[in-house]
């Protein structure tokens, strides 16, 4: 089985109806027995695309620990939530995540290089998600066709260059997938 089929959620049925303050929203849950891993570029890719054919209106805000076990989807989140998704205190939200994936279906990906207004964008959500104790991973513009990368097309470092880090497994690892309070 290739590695991008394994990081394609297989199932649309676990998910969560939530509200904030008076915006409806999503969050989706992987099954505890079948993870769904973004060890690179290739599976962020095969699950934006993904993404695409699912009822997503705008983005898919991901919620991965640190060895990039997706732990929720935020589907559709209200742009509240999506910028103090660690600092909120909602039900269902006590998944373990110190990482986050961003997927805009909502604007597709244009040819060459982004514009200002997206680099600008991307910066400022990663700054903000570090204030947090928050690693933004990406921010991916997908259209059922292809998905353009906003940490690699701004970010000479993008964590996509960087190898999946390995935890041993006989240290905390817990206090790793948690957000900073």
């Amino acid at each position: 089985m290739s590695a991008h089929r394994r990081a394609r959620p297989r199932s649309r049925r676990r998910a969560l109806h939530l509200e904030y303050d008076t915006d409806d929203f999503w969050m989706w849950l992987p099954q505890a027995d079948d993870p769904l891993v973004l060890t690179g570029f290739g599976d962020a890719a095969s699950l934006a695309l993904e993404l695409t054919d699912w009822p997503v209106t705008n983005e898919a805000l991901v919620l991965l620990d640190a060895r990039r076990h997706v732990t929720a989807m935020l589907i559709d989140p209200p742009p509240t939530v999506g910028l103090f998704v660690g600092r909120l205190d909602l039900p269902a939200l006590e998944v373990p995540f110190c990482q986050t994936l961003s997927v805009v279906v909502g604007e597709p990906p244009i040819d060459g290089p982004p514009p200002e207004r997206h680099r600008q964008g991307y910066f400022a959500l990663r700054r903000f998600h570090m204030l947090q104790g928050l690693l933004l991973m990406d921010v991916i513009l997908a259209d059922p066709e292809r998905v353009q990368s906003l940490a690699i097309a701004c970010d000479p470092d993008a964590i996509w260059f960087d190898d999946l880090p390995t935890i041993e497994r006989d240290g905390p690892a817990d206090d790793l997938d948690r957000p900073a309070a």
